[in-house]
């Protein structure tokens, strides 16, 4: 179960779901549970929309694309990254960008979190700065974001006159920060080595924070599980 917490607009927005994941091949179900309780998501890589059970108006499944506007709506990240995957590739490209200064800017020690032994690891950047970004062709404000393992929606939300995120140009100058986060905060499971907690400041306070529970890896997940008419679903 994940709860994620997301600073939108100013606002914290706070969901819960239930999740499943098979990284290889990428496959992702989930369930809301708060506030939209029975919402149900499905996506397999290779797709080019992700099925929506909205449980309620307009009472039809739907297909949305993963990256249009209505899936993306009041959410930080697409359902591309549901999993670490996204999170260790962050971290990773941050340890390697400051690798000569991670001591420095890195902190670990044990914890406990919900009656489990846990690692906590603090980063803390103090290079975390705006700048201006002349865009390519062919680039939008995702791309852009991939490419330099920054937040997508922290684009959007720092150049306000832009409306979605392929609403650039080439040519066309914007801000963006020079990195994901000027502090990270991670609860580290040491039994099965996976985040339990984490929190993602920007330099206004929290911008981030998700928690897992009741986290079980390599279960067996039959291949029905990721299809539309599985028992349990309600699509």
């Amino acid at each position: 179960r994940m709860k994620k917490m997301e600073r939108i607009d100013g606002e914290m927005i706070t969901q819960t779901s239930f999740v499943k994941l098979r990284r290889n091949p990428f496959k992702v179900y989930t369930r809301q549970e708060s506030p939209n309780d029975g919402l149900e998501v499905l996506y397999k890589k290779g797709d080019n929309s992700a099925l929506i059970n909205p449980n309620g108006f307009p009472w039809l499944n739907l297909k949305l694309d993963p990256h249009g506007s209505r899936m993306r709506k009041e959410q930080h990240h697409t359902i591309h990254n549901a999993g670490y995957d996204h999170v260790v590739a962050i971290l990773e490209h941050l340890f390697d960008k400051y690798k000569s200064q991670i001591h420095t800017l890195t902190s670990l020690e044990s914890t406990t979190w919900n009656n489990k032994d846990c690692w906590k690891v603090e980063f803390k950047n103090p290079h975390f700065k705006y700048s201006k970004y002349t865009v390519g062709a062919g680039e939008s404000i995702t791309s852009i974001a991939e490419k330099y393992k920054l937040s997508s929606h922290m684009i959007l939300e720092v150049n306000e006159g832009l409306e979605g995120y392929h609403d650039v140009s080439k040519g066309q100058v914007i801000t963006i920060p020079n990195d994901y986060s000027p502090q990270m905060s991670l609860v580290i499971d040491k039994q099965i080595m996976v985040p339990l907690a984490m929190k993602v400041y920007d330099d206004k306070g929290l911008y981030e924070y998700y928690e897992f529970s009741d986290v079980k890896i390599n279960p067996e997940i039959d291949d029905a599980e990721f299809t539309e008419d599985y028992h349990e679903y309600g699509f």
